[in-house]
């Protein structure tokens, strides 16, 4: 196993990958990533990887995962976490493990993984949020060692419909 920064060239595999697990989503009655089976999140991606806020997971030199490693923190993370940029605090979305690869853990591997990297970047902690009633996230998180901060109130996000749970990993 091998966690990189992506390069410009993996767009294609990454896109893909993003698209896989939209369309598993779809299949199980989510609407949470059907903007990335519009085109939608295409230059988004490709924006990310040139400032290299993107990770990938390979296996044997095929990349099977991937996820958006932030440093600055974007809109969303401020209105969840109620701050701003803290040196050493990465923010953690859009973890993807392709089909080639689903149901082989690799979900746990990476998370392994994205600290190690994180651990080698100087970085203090990881930051991440998830909707509150998507019942696998909110086991696997905590099986992966991140600890639950806080749920932040459909109230305070009537735009959202949904309750956000915030999970920290404090890197020693």
């Amino acid at each position: 196993m091998n966690v990189r920064l992506s390069k410009i060239n993996d767009f294609e595999k990454l896109n893909n990958i993003q698209k896989e697990v939209a369309e598993r989503l779809k299949e199980k009655g989510s609407k949470q990533w059907n903007y990335i089976l519009e085109g939608v999140e295409e230059p988004v991606l490709m924006s990310r990887i040139k400032q290299n806020e993107v990770i990938i997971l390979e296996d044997n030199g095929e990349v099977v995962g991937l996820a958006y490693l932030y440093q600055e923190p974007i809109f969303w993370d401020k209105s969840l976490w109620h701050d701003d940029k803290q040196e050493g605090i990465y923010y953690l979305h859009k973890v993807a493990i392709g089909n080639t690869a689903k149901g082989k853990k690799y979900g746990n591997i990476f998370l392994k993984e994205i600290i190690n990297w994180v651990r080698t970047q100087n970085g203090k902690a990881i930051r991440l949020d998830c909707k509150a009633d998507i019942s696998y996230l909110n086991q696997f998180y905590p099986s992966a060692g991140f600890d639950f901060v806080a749920v932040r109130k459909t109230g305070h996000f009537k735009e959202l419909y949904s309750d956000f749970n915030l999970y920290s990993y404090n890197i020693s």
